[in-house]
């Protein structure tokens, strides 16, 4: 299947990240996966669901805090549309932020998922926050597309790492960092030391961030740098899929955490 299709919609005052991707599937299976807290978990982040028009959907974001909204068309297994209040920052204040996602049924169960997300109206004045979530949310329908390729139906546990690089600091390259600079898609990498052990097969790579497709234990794993709302910051994020997926994340993380606290300065040794 081809990988994923971004762009940014700007036209009649909206300014908004756009984002579609074909995966294997019926509507009924993606519908779980993207109105549910447990389907969004698989391929996003960890969220709780209100069905229904007028329900509430809250999504976990790290150290980045959540964010609650209410959903404001429900049309399963088709249409899911919420909006969320966003503070802009000082001077700038409160505007509706809109997320909609539509799935279309494609010939040999397969669907096209085209998630859009920004201002309806007026949102050019705010480019650059629109800017920032494109590559986010590509990043998450990519990983909706290999839990329904090689993990569908089980569940997930979320090892998430995130550490903050003080000050005006140099953010580091956490892909050379990691040792799996080397790799290109499709190939077979494995972390290097001091980096704590990971092995599988490269789904994504660019400057910033790379994407693992782990095998043993079974997941997806995102090593990254990130900007986003003036700091930057080094996070790991492994989605752990099937039973032993809790005691992986219970063994794995303080190793990952201190790694990241070492690259980032905020630690000694």
């Amino acid at each position: 299947m081809t990988d994923i299709r971004a762009s940014i919609d700007d036209e009649d005052g909206r300014y908004r990240a756009v984002a579609e991707v074909d995966v294997p599937g019926t509507p009924e299976q993606v519908w779980e996966l993207i109105a549910t807290g447990p389907g969004l978990e698989t391929w996003f982040v960890p969220a709780e669901v209100d069905p229904g028009p007028g329900g509430r959907i809250v999504t976990h974001h790290g150290s980045y805090g959540d964010s609650e909204g209410t959903i404001t068309a429900w049309d399963p297994p088709r249409r899911l549309v919420f909006d969320e209040p966003e503070e802009m920052g000082p001077d700038r204040g409160t505007r509706t932020w809109n997320t909609e996602i539509l799935v279309e049924a494609r010939s040999g169960d397969t669907c096209v998922v085209r998630l859009t997300s920004g201002f309806l109206v007026g949102g050019d004045e705010w480019r650059d926050d629109v800017d920032q979530t494109l590559d986010g949310w590509t990043a998450a329908l990519r990983t909706m597309r290999l839990y329904l390729t090689h993990f569908a139906g089980l569940p997930v546990t979320t090892l998430l790492v995130q550490h903050e690089v003080p000050g005006p600091g140099e953010v580091p390259d956490v892909v050379d960092a990691a040792g799996l600079r080397t790799g290109k898609v499709g190939d077979e990498v494995a972390t290097a030391a001091p980096a704590p052990s990971l092995s599988g097969v490269v789904e994504q790579i660019d400057d910033t961030s790379v994407t693992v497709r782990t095998q043993e234990p079974p997941g997806i794993a995102e090593v990254a740098s990130m900007r986003y709302g003036g700091t930057s910051s080094v996070m790991v994020r492994w989605y752990l899929y099937g039973d032993q997926g809790p005691a992986v994340r219970d063994r794995e993380r303080q190793a990952w955490s201190a790694w990241a606290e070492r690259l980032t300065g905020t630690t000694t040794g």
